[in-house]
């Protein structure tokens, strides 16, 4: 892999804003439930949860009856299913600086095909994962990365990008044929286990948690997708580094960098995060400078409120 991985221009074939939903109260604003469900918070019964969990018993979608249940089930499988923190001793012809350069170009690549924050963090951990059961030579580690990012959009998007647009931005590199075959391999090695927690897993629910707004939870993204670049992080568990990182954010906008609701939703004192914490820190002051600059530049636009700039010296 050379300098050059990120060399071709990226186009999209994917035209207007991402199709989305909205979903409110039932009958157009709070009252009763329309539907009941077991464990549902009954009139007079207290139970704490996170600060917008209240507001969210009124929507369906929000399923705030088993919050519980769904986080503990991502808190015992994000152990189970991240890849091995030095899996790289293990490969001959590709290293962490060739593994940087990929995802410095996958941010860009992304960020061009409008696809959604998940999608990247799928992409990452499925990268890492075959990366740590298969070895690999520099010449197909591109092939690898796009593939990665294909099997994840497939998995995460409404309206994925097709096979003739992964070919194209790797400038015919790599034919039809290799990208399928290339998926039918990744697919094969992680036996199809895709529903994987990430750092993203736990964004939205740590930031409700400490009361933030959109900006704290772009901010919190922007640090979170710095990591990514870093092959290091592998060290720390994805709720961990969210829970970090959601800790900095409070830092960086001159809030408590802690409190005891982050701790309860988090399940993490503020002792458990310092060393992550200060891991962030440096990375987040060596952002605007450092070699890898795909996710400062993306966070540096009005688009994502210009988070990066934020604590920056």
């Amino acid at each position: 892999m050379t300098q050059e991985i990120g060399s071709s221009y990226v186009r999209s074939r994917r035209s207007g804003d991402s199709v989305g939903s909205v979903w409110g109260p039932p009958n157009g604003g709070p009252g009763r439930p329309r539907y009941r469900f077991r464990g549902q918070v009954r009139e007079g019964e207290e139970v704490e949860r996170a600060p917008s969990d209240e507001h969210g018993r009124y929507n369906e979608m929000a399923v705030t009856e088993y919050v519980d249940e769904i986080y503990s089930n991502l808190r015992m499988k994000e152990t189970e299913l991240a890849p091995p923190v030095n899996y790289m001793t293990q490969q001959d012809d590709i290293n962490e600086k060739m593994r940087a350069i990929l995802i410095d170009w996958l941010v860009e690549v992304h960020l061009k095909f409008k696809l959604r924050h998940e999608t990247l963090f799928l992409t990452v951990n499925i990268l890492d994962r075959f990366l740590a059961v298969q070895k690999v030579n520099r010449q197909r580690l591109q092939l690898v990365g796009v593939v990665s990012l294909m099997i994840a959009a497939k998995y995460e998007e409404i309206y994925p990008p097709e096979v003739r647009d992964y070919v194209y931005i790797c400038d015919n590199a790599y034919s039809r044929e290799q990208i399928i075959q290339m998926e039918q391999t990744i697919l094969a090695k992680l036996n199809f286990r895709l529903t994987v927690p990430t750092p993203r897993s736990f964004l939205k629910r740590f930031c409700k948690a400490a009361q933030g707004d959109s900006r704290l939870l772009l901010l919190i993204s922007y640090l979170l997708e710095l990591s990514l670049v870093d092959y290091s992080f592998l060290k720390y568990k994805p709720s961990l580094l969210c829970a970090a990182a959601t800790s900095l954010s409070l830092q960086l906008t001159n809030r408590p960098a802690w409190s005891p609701t982050l701790a309860k939703h988090t399940r993490y004192v503020e002792a458990d995060l310092l060393k992550a914490t200060e891991d962030l820190k440096a990375l987040h002051a060596a952002a605007s400078s450092g070699q890898h600059k795909a996710v400062h530049k993306k966070y540096s636009s009005s688009r994502f409120h210009s988070v990066a700039s934020i604590g920056s010296s």
